[in-house]
């Protein structure tokens, strides 16, 4: 081990990361300056040509063009015929040669449905998505691209923007073959020009990024920034931790406070009430004073008590979708955006305080025996490689906010969450306030959500035959994806915690969120995230009954539960929502086959950073969308929890995300088989496994409000030293 020793040399970290810091930082600069300069760059002009040279850009009224019949074709552009039946027939067909190199089109992609198959010699176009089982109308493999871009902007005169793109990159100067087959479209001329070799210094599209941006791409230098500054983040701590000596953290010391200290105390819990109602009525109320005053004094509460700041965010986490936090007179913040960032705030200020009240800061550190420090550094790969992918995302400040709320929100609650548990003098006790605050929570969302369904106000949908519960939330989906892991908790905790009193409160807890998560009706809940929680508690409260040698009364109270859930759901099940629950030949099923088939090749193709945060959108819907699947545009994501991954952050954050949740998850597996609380344990590991089965078909992470959950849920394990507290005698 004496070899290693420099590694506990600061400037061993310090000087690499600032090298490596440096480097990212030129390049970046470097990037920014090669775009700048092709700023006023542009396309030759198009031009009635006699044939397609390289560096030339033809008018499709060009002679070379040959046209099936039926289209109309002018200076402007192309528009092929209407056909008897479009859903079965093309519109019309464009054939011409070119001297190979780069080819390219001007199409003009806008708010309607329409879509193009291409083949160059036969074989498909190479720089276009080549989905499998998707033909064109002769049956043949094609280069693919739907036109329906609705986000695009719209041209001067109030037309189509046109836009150019590569669709084939072949052998120079070699003769190539090229047939577009066009399907739909008519009226909107979306063929309006053809390129050959794109010169230097042209603009790659019109209102696009230029070249530059094309060839010299941002990530690597932003991956290098990133390792820099990590590492010089190691070697700050490596310098930190030499000089500042660890105090021991038992009982004993935090019983030596000072008459300061102590009196301070219980003022807290009380600070933080009132706050928590100053809040409420500010929301209600609408006067955004009250919400600052209220804000204020729960933070005060917080500085003292770290664990009472926590538990106000996870209780009001499932109502920042509907509500914003008034505490300016002119603007609301995001209830998530306030409690994270706050909340470090707050830590901050509890560190200071101890500082200066005690004279020591007895935090508690595992090293990397402690379960939360890997989980954490995983977490912190994964935000950083998402960061990576959103600068060279096609739509880079949508791809930053997403990285900002998501990732970024979720790594600094991270943060919090271990800080607060490391910092307590009671972690045990924090663990159960931050649990009871974040069930709390679900119980109030459902309570309104069920009130809504009563009385038939706007937090109800109404979908395919049902009426469903969605609460605060804007589907009743999310609110189940939300209520899966509470759910899990609340049960396990019924079922096998301790204590009859506490489990009487967790009873009169579930039943408003068992009966507003069947009422969301959502079909990932009820056939997927039900059963796999209810078998992980099955199986695991029998080894828990079976260790600690108690009655297996419970399993039979959760078979009893799972029938009667089971009952209250067979009166629904003529609706139209579960009729076709296994018919993949047509409806949801056949959609989700079909957007699956899509993003699994637009994952093939997007390898290295996949298309970006909050990208999916954009590069399905003008893309990658089947024309089968045409009833669903606008999807966000892939409904499936891999491809989610995949597509979002390509193979490397694919692998880093399956890292992080395969650590959060051994975490919770050691702490129910060493640590204490083992009915809270087992509670979490069913809400992970329910996590993970609804996320097979739908999205299960990449929701501000479920990143935070995934973070408590990782957050909770003790520290790998804990041994199991014994049982109190009984007489």
């Amino acid at each position: 081990m004496h070899r290693f020793r420099w590694l506990a040399q600061p400037l061993a970290w310090l000087l690499p990361g600032f090298l490596l810091l440096s480097f990212g930082l030129f390049s970046f600069w470097h990037a920014r300056s090669l775009a700048q300069n092709c700023s006023d760059c542009t396309w030759p002009p198009l031009q009635v040509a006699g044939a397609l040279a390289p560096g030339s850009a033809a008018t499709m009224d060009s002679p070379f063009f040959t046209y099936s019949p039926g289209w109309t074709v002018t200076h402007r552009g192309a528009d092929p015929a209407e056909p008897l039946d479009p859903l079965a027939e093309p519109g019309g067909t464009v054939a011409f040669t070119y001297p190979g190199g780069d080819l390219y089109l001007l199409l003009a992609p806008g708010d309607y449905w329409a879509y193009l198959y291409a083949t160059v010699d036969g074989r498909p176009a190479n720089h276009l998505p080549v989905i499998p089982g998707n033909t064109d109308s002769q049956g043949q493999a094609s280069g693919y691209k739907p036109l329906l871009a609705p986000e695009r902007p719209r041209a001067a005169d109030g037309g189509l923007e046109p836009q150019w793109l590569l669709v084939h990159h072949g052998d120079e100067g070699k003769p190539q073959n090229v047939l577009l087959e066009f399907w739909r479209g008519w009226g909107q001329t979306p063929l309006r020009g053809v390129a050959v070799d794109l010169p230097p210094g042209a603009r790659m599209e019109q209102n696009g990024p230029s070249l530059a941006q094309l060839v010299v791409r941002r990530w690597p230098s932003v991956l290098a920034i990133l390792l820099g500054f990590w590492v010089m983040g190691i070697g700050a701590w490596v310098w930190i931790a030499n000089r500042v000596k660890e105090q021991p953290a038992g009982e004993d010391q935090a019983d030596r406070t000072s008459a300061a200290w102590a009196s301070i105390q219980p003022a807290a819990p009380i600070a933080a009430g009132a706050g928590m109602l100053l809040v409420a009525a500010g929301l209600t109320l609408h006067i955004w004073l009250l919400c600052l005053l209220g804000l204020i004094m729960l933070a005060f509460g917080g500085i003292v008590r770290p664990a009472l700041w926590g538990a106000a965010v996870l209780f009001g986490i499932p109502f920042a979708y509907g509500l914003k936090l008034p505490i300016l007179p002119v603007r609301s913040l995001d209830l998530i955006d306030i409690g994270v960032w706050v909340g470090l705030a707050v830590v901050a200020g509890h560190v200071l305080l101890r500082k200066v009240l005690l004279g020591a800061i007895p935090m508690k550190r595992g090293g990397i025996r402690d379960a939360g420090v890997p989980v954490f550094l995983a977490l912190a790969a994964v935000t950083s490689w998402a960061l990576v992918a959103a600068v060279d995302a096609n739509y880079p400040s949508l791809a930053l906010r997403e990285w900002r709320v998501v990732f970024l929100n979720a790594l600094v609650f991270a943060a919090v969450m271990l800080l607060i548990l490391q910092l307590s003098p009671k972690p045990d006790a924090d663990r159960w306030l931050l649990i009871a605050a974040w069930l709390a929570g679900a119980t109030l969302i459902s309570l309104f959500g069920l009130w809504g369904y009563a009385a038939g106000n706007n937090w109800v949908s109404q979908a395919e035959g049902v009426r469903r519960v969605q609460s605060f939330y804007d589907s009743a989906n999310n609110l189940a994806l939300y209520l899966d892991r509470t759910l899990a908790v609340s049960l396990a905790l019924v079922l096998f915690a301790r204590g009859g009193r506490q489990r009487l409160l967790w009873a009169l807890v579930i039943v408003p969120q068992a009966l507003a998560w069947l009422l969301t009706f959502s079909k990932g809940s009820l056939v997927l995230a039900g059963p796999a929680m209810a078998l992980v508690l099955l199986v695991g409260g029998n080894w828990l009954l079976r260790k600690e040698g108690r009655s297996r009364r419970p399993l039979w109270i959760l078979l009893a539960v799972a029938m009667l859930a089971v009952v209250a759901i067979t009166p629904f099940l003529g609706a139209e929502r579960f009729q076709r629950l296994l018919d993949f030949g047509q409806g949801t099923g056949f959609l989700r086959l079909q957007l699956w088939r899509s993003a699994l090749q637009m994952g093939l193709d997007h390898p290295q950073l996949g298309v970006g945060p909050d990208n999916f959108l954009y590069a399905y819907r003008s893309g990658y969308m089947l024309p089968t699947a045409w009833q669903e545009p606008n999807l966000n994501h892939p409904h499936n929890l891999l491809l989610d991954w995949w597509t979002r952050l390509g193979i490397p954050g694919l692998l880093l995300g399956l890292a992080w949740l395969g650590l959060g998850t051994w975490s919770v597996w050691r702490w129910l088989h060493n640590g204490p609380q083992r009915a809270l344990a087992l509670g979490v590991l069913a809400a992970i496994a329910a996590g993970l089965a609804h996320g097979l078909i739908d999205v299960s992470y990449a929701l501000p409000d479920l990143m935070i959950v995934w973070v408590l849920l990782f957050g909770l394990a003790p520290p790998a030293e804990s041994k199991p507290q014994a049982a109190a005698p009984t007489k």
